[in-house]
């Protein structure tokens, strides 16, 4: 299979995955305002670590906020209006503001304790390290009791 058509066979899976957690919280009627847009990520394995960066600029540090449960990260923002203030007419808009989330499911454990998070020029970069794998060892017992 070639890479291109493995990357959009995984961005259809995701955008499906996205519209499905759309679909179940308005059935469930979830009271909260929906994300008005979602920032382009780059999501990637390394040998020690799996890797998140995400375009957040125009975006405070203090706006932003991660939560890792279980094997899901959720990533949370808020773009302030950047326009000018006082009534204005766009000729041309494309930079968003308001509310964003973004959901990555994480395909391999991490090590929650070592997870770091970085946002320098726009790029907000998270960190998730492998979690290590332990050898348990077995120990031989003389009784059956």
């Amino acid at each position: 299979m070639h890479r291109l058509i493995k990357l959009r066979v995984i961005r259809d899976r995701e955008r499906l995955e996205e519209r499905m957690r759309r679909w179940m919280e308005a059935l469930f009627e979830i009271e909260q305002a929906p994300p008005c847009f979602q920032p382009a990520a780059d999501f990637f394995e390394t040998p020690e670590a799996l890797v998140l960066r995400m375009e957040a600029p125009g975006v405070d540090a203090q706006d932003l906020s991660l939560t890792l449960t279980g094997r899901e990260l959720v990533i949370r923002g808020l773009r302030q209006s950047s326009g000018p203030p006082g009534p204005t007419r766009f000729l041309h808009q494309e930079l968003r503001s308001g509310a964003f989330e973004r959901t990555f499911f994480l395909p391999i454990p991490i090590d929650p304790s070592g997870v770091t998070a970085q946002y320098l020029d726009g790029i907000l970069e998270v960190r998730l390290p492998r979690q290590a794998s332990r050898r348990i060892p077995v120990k031989e017992t003389q009784d059956r009791e």
